[in-house]
């Protein structure tokens, strides 16, 4: 296994600088701009922080890699992945996928959530209506005894 595991180590260590520099900065420049967005949208109340968490890692993650990329591409070859920037796109989708799944939570409850509020509002309208028949019908017998006397 250690032999395995040397000979990933090599072969990744002779691609000495996978990514470039000006990529590797692109990056984490991305990766900042993500983070001065997401942590502005939270400032402004325009996001909430439950929702930013997720975007904050995207973030911190887009700063990162770029610095351990070198690793990422070890860990790639030890996985038995021939092409390392295959695993920064698995990565990628598993977060999506992460992202996607609280959005669903979300729409879940929320449609409980306005499911009950349309039952309140209709019993809340059934109760206005008696009210307002009530109000009418004790309107008119107190005209009709106006008249009366």
């Amino acid at each position: 296994m250690s032999v395995w595991f040397e000979g990933c180590l090599r072969l990744a260590l002779q691609e000495e600088d996978v990514m470039e520099f000006r990529a590797r900065l692109f990056a984490i420049i991305l990766g900042f701009a993500v983070l001065l967005f997401v942590i502005n949208l939270v400032r402004t109340k325009k996001l909430k922080e439950e929702f930013a968490l997720l975007w904050l890692l995207t973030g911190v993650v887009l700063v990162l890699t770029p610095l351990f990329i070198d690793y990422l591409d070890m860990l790639a070859y030890a996985l038995g992945i021939e092409y390392p920037p295959a695993l920064i796109f698995v990565l990628a989708i598993i977060s999506l996928l992460f992202i996607l799944f609280q959005f669903s939570m979300r729409i879940s409850r929320f449609s409980d959530q306005i499911k009950v509020l349309t039952q309140e509002l209709a019993l809340l309208q059934a109760r206005v209506e008696l009210l307002e028949q009530r109000a009418e019908k004790g309107e008119s017998d107190a005209i009709h005894d106006r008249h009366t006397t």
